[in-house]
């Protein structure tokens, strides 16, 4: 699956987003920039956390798989 990016005019955006809509959900995922950006200091903390101490198990992972985990979940 492939991700882009798009600054969107107010004065389409709602049509765009209709579009998007009616394509199949298991083709497209919407996901808005409240929904990337919407992490408390908290969470992030914990997830950083969490990824340092799996470091000395041997249970990290490559960056990039990390970086994909960070912004999608």
């Amino acid at each position: 699956m492939h991700s882009i990016h798009l600054n969107i005019d107010d004065s389409i955006y709602d049509k765009l987003i209709g579009f998007l809509q009616i394509l199949p959900k298991e083709k497209i995922e919407i996901v808005s920039d409240e929904d990337i950006m919407n992490i408390s200091f908290e969470e992030a903390k914990r997830k950083v956390s969490r990824a340092i101490n799996n470091i000395p198990n041997n249970e990290g992972v490559d960056l990039n798989t990390a970086i994909d985990k960070v912004l999608h979940s």
